[in-house]
């Protein structure tokens, strides 16, 4: 995946580092976890800056998604091609719902906050309509999370970048 970081931030080297970072944060296969790891390593930016358009990238993408799939998943099932897809979208939210139903909205904080590879906010805030939740505590649960995961990222880049310095003798 680093290699498709990469190539996205190369993609992206025309516009100011911090869009760079919040776009990245906006798209659901990195998420803050892509957003904080490119401003950090591949950027240089601080770290504050970097967490602060991460966060807003990942609340700027999912949370139309929050709002809006299920009106949109209504409006559209006419349509045979977006009546599969989102079947396949729930079904997928459904199999990883398990926790989230056993503890809520914690659960849900929780599942965002975790930088695992299969949660996350879109995975969360799709999993929180499927559920049914409320959607102002379930945004609050996500953004959150999101803010939980970006700062272990952002701790865990930090610290691998000064475990690398430490190995090549930098001071």
């Amino acid at each position: 995946m680093n290699g498709l970081l990469d190539s996205i931030v190369q993609a992206l080297r025309g516009l100011p580092p911090e869009l760079t970072v919040f776009l990245i944060s906006a798209l659901p296969i990195f998420e803050i976890r892509g957003g904080v790891i490119a401003g950090l390593a591949l950027l240089h930016l601080p770290v504050g800056e970097t967490l602060l358009y991460g966060l807003l990238g990942n609340i700027a993408s999912i949370t139309p998604v929050l709002l809006f799939l299920e009106p949109i998943s209504k409006w559209v099932h006419g349509n045979r091609f977006a009546r599969r897809f989102l079947e396949w979208l729930f079904a997928r939210a459904e199999r990883k719902a398990a926790a989230v139903k056993r503890w809520g909205l914690l659960g849900l904080t929780i599942f965002v906050g975790v930088p695992l590879p299969g949660t996350g906010a879109w995975t969360g805030s799709i999993i929180a309509v499927v559920l049914g939740m409320r959607r102002l505590p379930a945004l609050v649960a996500c953004y959150l999370g999101i803010a939980i995961a970006g700062l272990v990222v952002a701790l865990l880049t930090l610290g691998g970048m000064a475990g690398v310095d430490h190995l090549r003798g930098a001071p």
